[in-house]
């Protein structure tokens, strides 16, 4: 392992990856998710997650160019990175792993695949650009685009040579996501192998939730013993080499099960992106099983967590099965395609609408008030769901209502001027008899939302 740096020659001159390009045409401006977003509240609110979907299957496009095809059939590989191409399709990463033969303990070689899809669930083409130098590798990887450089980052893991300490995480670097070299000679830190990692633009650092492990007694051993059990910490990193815990993260810097879960749960991991105005992550749960005793237990299901920093993290929907119909959790970020918010594992493809992850909705009749903001110079679209009823059971309604910053209405823009039936869509115009909003650009103003049997999620532009 410390003769990376001979095996893989450093190459100087890379021809620059593509810009990127917006993530969504829909830009939100605010966020309707949690408590914290309604203000002002009148009758009963409801805070609502929605699940991952099944799309289908990943497909080949029509002439695609893939190495390693079996017949029509993908080599089955872990999506790790999607990268917009700025021409309206991205490069897609991903990472198979074969087990060494005989390898106790069980290591494995791995290969790293770019392909480019055009719509979030075709290939177009598929090819090896990375494979592993001589060590004993495992199982988990991310990889990660620093944008003020332009430069991709994959992270892997290997055991270590002191297995006391954890395993070991690896480093390595492309200007192009064809050629690549280490970041070190020496493996960045070591700790438990899963994680999910993230650029964050907007604090200019790498933010990754790595799991570690707790001295604790369980009420079920597997393969690691009785006596501790899988927690989160987050590291942050500025160039992909050089890693800091942030102890603000929970006490003693650790993310832990609370009171009320039940006693054997565990954090697997969990895979953090940025998402509108805060982070969201899909954090991967974990206990050890009865019928399987001292040995690897089966995973109990993931649930959506959200932060205001990437550091410290809440769960408004704890014990909801985020994941829906996935076989695997996700670990890469989301790819925004059109309308969708897509992700692949385990050669499936899962989504959602747009900024459809969670909402506020209520059943009877409801309002509330979202922050002060400054009005934009573009029509606003609100993401909602306003479902038609049967017969007597048409009933659902949306109304918005613009008042100034210290909550009088502005006239012309009257709840009774903009009310919302019967649509389902994550970028509804809002109108007030001819009024758009843009005549109050500049303006600060506050939204208030009344609502029945409806879900908003977001207003944007």
């Amino acid at each position: 392992m410390r003769a990376l740096r001979l095996l893989i020659p450093v190459l100087s001159v890379l021809p620059a990856l593509p810009a990127v390009a917006s993530e969504a045409a829909f830009e939100p401006l605010l966020l309707f998710m949690e408590r914290c977003d309604a203000f002002d509240a009148v009758g009963v609110l409801t805070y609502e997650a929605n699940p991952l979907e099944r799309r289908g299957p990943i497909e080949l496009a029509e002439g695609a160019v893939v190495e390693g095809l079996d017949g029509r059939r993908l080599p089955r590989f872990h999506p790790l990175l999607a990268i917009p191409t700025g021409e309206g399709d991205s490069y897609v990463f991903g990472c198979t792993h074969r087990e060494v033969p005989g390898s106790e303990p069980r290591t494995f070689n791995w290969r790293l695949y770019r392909g480019r899809t055009p719509d979030g669930y075709r290939l177009s083409e598929w090819k090896e650009v990375f494979r592993n130098p001589d060590g004993p590798w495992l199982i988990e990887s991310a990889l990660v685009h620093q944008q003020v450089a332009d430069e991709l980052f994959f992270f892997t893991w290997s055991r270590n040579v002191q297995p006391e300490e954890g395993h070991a995480l690896w480093g390595f670097s492309s200007k192009d996501g064809l050629h690549w070299q280490p970041l070190a000679d020496e493996p960045i830190y070591a700790d438990h192998d899963a994680f999910g990692c993230m650029w964050d633009a907007h604090t200019g650092r790498f933010l990754t939730a790595q799991v570690t492990y707790q001295v604790w007694d369980k009420p079920y051993p597997d393969n690691m013993g009785g006596h501790r059990r899988r927690v989160l910490t987050v590291r942050t990193s500025r160039d992909g080499l050089h890693w800091e815990r942030q102890a603000d993260a929970g006490p003693g810097g650790l993310i832990t099960p609370e009171a009320d879960d039940p006693p054997d749960l565990e954090f697997y991991r969990m895979q953090p992106f940025r998402y509108g105005d805060r982070y969201v992550g899909m954090a991967d749960l974990y206990a050890a099983s009865l019928i399987v005793p001292n040995a690897h237990g089966p995973h109990l299901g993931c649930e959506w967590w959200v932060s205001a920093d990437g550091v410290r993290w809440k769960r408004p929907w704890g014990g909801f099965d985020a994941h829906g119909e996935a076989p695997y959790p996700v670990k890469m970020t989301p790819m925004w395609f059109g309308k969708e918010m897509l992700f692949w594992t385990s050669g499936v493809v899962m989504g959602l609408p747009e900024y459809r992850l969670a909402s506020i909705g209520s059943r009877s009749n409801a309002e509330f008030s979202s922050r002060v903001l400054t009005m934009p110079d573009r029509p606003l679209l609100l993401n909602a769901s306003v479902p038609v009823g049967q017969g007597l059971f048409n009933q659902a309604y949306v109304a918005v209502e613009i008042r100034d910053a210290v909550k009088n209405v502005i006239p012309g823009y009257e709840y009774d001027k903009c009310i919302l039936q019967g649509v389902d869509d994550t970028r509804i115009p809002l109108n007030w008899e001819g009024r758009d909003g843009t005549e109050l650009a500049g303006r600060k103003v506050q939204f208030r939302f009344y609502l029945r049997s409806s879900r908003i999620y977001a207003l944007g532009h």
